[in-house]
């Protein structure tokens, strides 16, 4: 049942106040007998939704838990990483424990508000965990799971941050396992060209910032491919030798563009060993000289 009509706007009353005095300027510093009070405070209120929804209460206090979500988001900035961690806890619990639709919509709603106005990669990140265990919670939801995979594509990988970028890459990985071949494909023919040798240097003529965001766009576009290849780990759908040749002629290219090719082609490796005579047999010629001028083995004629 829902919350009582007492309880729900106390709940909704009290994670704004707590929420606000958390984040406020005027916060106290840490190690004050207040910083301490406001801690107490704040774990209390978040194992309250915890306990609720571990002994099977969630659907009382779901429907109030935006504001709860934007503190269990908030914590995740904070230098104690015991309190992160309580707000970890939370955030997948309310990811995995409602099957309400419109409840997970709504919480998609406030992570998706939060991820676009703070400045915080640690929170932002969090975000992008929480959206991912919705999407697999409501697997069979496709409108939301959809959302939920576009959140992190568009706004995730082209995040600031690299250890941002590389979380969601991740998480698009598990998505793009239920993803039709069309969408991963249109990932595949958006893959970054790979640089001549002796050609023009990149960012030419450009900023500092116009470089530095180019550079994110080509990282995001190669994290992209290495979500496809990751999202079939023991298969070989009909599109991952195109995935995996467009990855390994990114070799030799900026630092942390290679970083995730060597990583990824690596992983390929390792969970196909078992059907590599099938890649072997299958795969042109070119595109097992490119694995192996990556990976140093395993060529063609191995």
């Amino acid at each position: 049942p829902p919350a009582s009509p007492l309880l729900a706007p106390y709940l909704r009353d009290e994670s704004a106040s707590i929420l606000a005095a958390y984040t406020s300027p005027d916060a106290p510093a840490a190690g004050t007998p207040q910083r301490k009070e406001l801690v107490s405070r704040v774990e209390g209120h978040m194992f309250f939704y915890i306990h609720a929804m571990r002994l099977g209460w969630g659907s009382s206090v779901h429907a109030e838990a935006g504001g709860a979500l934007r503190l269990m988001l908030a914590v995740q900035e904070d230098s104690d990483r015991e309190l992160a961690q309580v707000g970890r806890m939370g955030l997948e619990l309310c990811a995995t424990s409602t099957h309400n639709p419109a409840v997970v919509t709504h919480l998609v709603d406030t992570a998706e508000d939060v991820h676009s106005t703070t400045d915080s990669w640690r929170v932002r990140s969090a975000c992008l965990d929480f959206v991912r265990e919705a999407g697999h919670t409501f697997g069979l939801h496709s409108e939301l799971r959809g959302r939920c995979m576009a959140m992190v594509q568009e706004k995730g990988l082209l995040d600031p941050v690299p250890e941002v970028r590389q979380n969601a890459s991740a998480s698009l990985a598990g998505f793009l396992r239920m993803a039709g071949s069309e969408h991963i494909r249109s990932i595949i023919a958006n893959a970054p060209k790979p640089r001549r040798r002796g050609g023009k240097a990149p960012g030419e003529g450009k900023t500092d910032e116009e470089r530095a965001g180019m550079l994110v766009r080509r990282h995001a576009k190669t994290l992209g491919l290495a979500a496809c290849v990751l999202s079939h780990p023991t298969e070989l759908p009909e599109w991952m030798s195109d995935a995996v040749g467009s990855l390994c002629r990114l070799q030799g290219d900026d630092t942390m563009i290679t970083a995730v090719v060597s990583k990824t082609v690596g992983e390929f490796k390792k969970s196909h060993q078992d059907v590599w005579d099938f890649v072997k047999t299958t795969w042109s010629e070119d595109d097992l000289q490119l694995l192996s001028d990556v990976s140093g083995t395993h060529s063609y004629y191995s």
